[in-house]
């Protein structure tokens, strides 16, 4: 009997992502792609509940490899190549006793708008057939314009194009998949005119809690001296995400013992494109003009605990919510302080951000800075020379990534995969299922 054949049988679920095979070299998954980090947590934690057949892209090596005894990889589709759709599809006919199907999905992860509709096509026809299909969308956005720096483009009209694609692509997804999850409820909002709310479920981006690394010991093994503050900004170098605004908002501040860390390299979907190389070079240009700035590049995975332990506090100057970040999932598995800009205050809409806040007698303004100077400096004041602030930063944290552990998110996943009614909507009372 093949490998793919033994585990063909009704309890397994088929996910079709990116993954990273195991053992990526000491760089790891999160030089893979952020879904790749993502994928593979989730993966790992649902094979406790049922066996898994990962449908990846394909790569270097072996096109089937069996991880465990309830995790098979099987590397199939190609990024960018529509066409290798039609193997995957005739892959999944022959598993014929597996009835439900997972996606995770970034709309740059299968290579662009032609793969995008190439999946959403070879999914409608395994709904006809009697599949049922999870559609786990990481990103909803409605206007292209907002992310202009970040993917260039600039046109009105060529804006409005995609806004109009977009709402289609929505409301075809909606069709077709018999559930939607999305990690916040702002991204619920944003997606229910297209898309029947009793489709669309918030399952919070799921926490690890991490084996931490003591400030000391971090500190040298990261090269930062001990007297200094420390104002980390980890993740991916992206237009979206104000690296350039916290440069320039900090470039005048007179305090010599706050050192900004951005720890994070190119972003791998954009760094081949000249656009985003010449946004990437301003970024180490203007880091390079302030001594109390340091840009580390790519962090590989046995590194990313030294960098959050020699941290104070942790900061997201996102200038745009495009999605739910893996950065401040990090922040929340380390039990780091974090403060994050108001462009992100629609966070406090998911009822467990808004537990947690109240558990740790907080308000919005005590986490959440406009984008001026004064209003990022004024909280990195206060959580300077107030341990009490620090502490009840520090107790959110921990209070949120509990609420939203690995364990109780992947739990409530798979329930929701594997519930027996399929009606739409299936789910009278959504907060039996999601993160409340």
């Amino acid at each position: 009997m093949s490998k793919l054949a033994s585990f063909n049988n009704e309890k397994t679920l088929i996910a079709i992502t990116s993954f990273p095979n195991p053992k990526d070299g000491q760089h790891g998954s999160k030089e893979f792609n952020a879904v790749g980090w993502h994928s593979q947590k989730t993966v790992r934690q649902l094979t406790k509940h049922a066996p898994v057949i990962v449908m990846a892209e394909q790569r270097d090596g072996t096109s089937i490899r069996q991880i465990d005894n309830d995790t098979l990889v099987k590397r199939i589709w190609k990024k960018g190549n529509p066409f290798s759709f039609i193997e995957m599809f005739h892959s999944i006919l022959k598993l014929d006793k597996i009835k439900h199907i997972f996606v995770q999905f970034e709309f740059n992860v299968f290579g662009g708008i032609i793969p995008n509709l190439a999946l959403l096509m070879m999914l409608a026809v395994l709904r006809i057939l009697g599949r049922s299909v999870t559609f786990e969308l990481h990103q909803v956005i409605t206007d292209i314009a907002l992310l202009k720096k970040h993917i260039n483009i600039s046109n009105p009209i060529i804006q409005r194009f995609f806004n109009i694609s977009l709402g289609i692509f929505y409301r075809v997804l909606g069709l077709v998949a018999n559930d939607i999850i999305v990690f916040e409820q702002e991204l619920k909002t944003r997606l229910s005119p297209f898309v029947p709310a009793g489709k669309i479920h918030v399952l919070s981006l799921s926490v690890e809690s991490k084996e931490k690394v003591s400030m000391k010991k971090a500190r040298a093994l990261t090269n930062i001296p001990e007297d200094e503050f420390v104002l980390l900004v980890f993740g991916f170098i992206n237009g979206y995400k104000g690296i350039d605004w916290i440069l320039k908002a900090l470039k005048d501040y007179k305090n010599k013992k706050v050192r900004l860390v951005i720890a994070g390299g190119e972003n791998p979907y954009l760094k081949d494109q000249p656009h985003y190389q010449k946004f990437y070079k301003s970024i180490v240009n203007e880091a390079k003009k302030n001594d109390n700035v340091t840009l580390t590049g790519f962090v590989p995975d046995s590194e990313i605990a030294n960098y959050f332990g020699a941290s104070d506090l942790v900061v997201m100057p996102y200038e745009v919510f495009m999605a739910a970040s893996g950065p401040f999932s990090l922040a929340l598995s380390y039990g780091k302080p974090i403060i994050l800009s108001d462009a992100l205050s629609n966070y406090a809409q998911s009822e467990d951000f808004s537990e947690a806040l109240e558990q740790a007698h907080l308000k919005k303004e005590d986490i959440f800075f406009k984008l001026t100077s004064k209003s990022l400096i004024s909280l990195v004041e206060k959580a300077q020379k107030s341990p009490g602030y620090i502490r009840d930063l520090t107790h959110f944290t921990h209070t949120l990534a509990e609420l939203r552990s690995i364990e109780t998110v992947t739990k409530r996943l798979y329930s929701l995969m594997t519930v027996t009614s399929r009606t739409s909507p299936r789910v009278e009372n959504e907060k039996s299922l999601s993160l409340r």
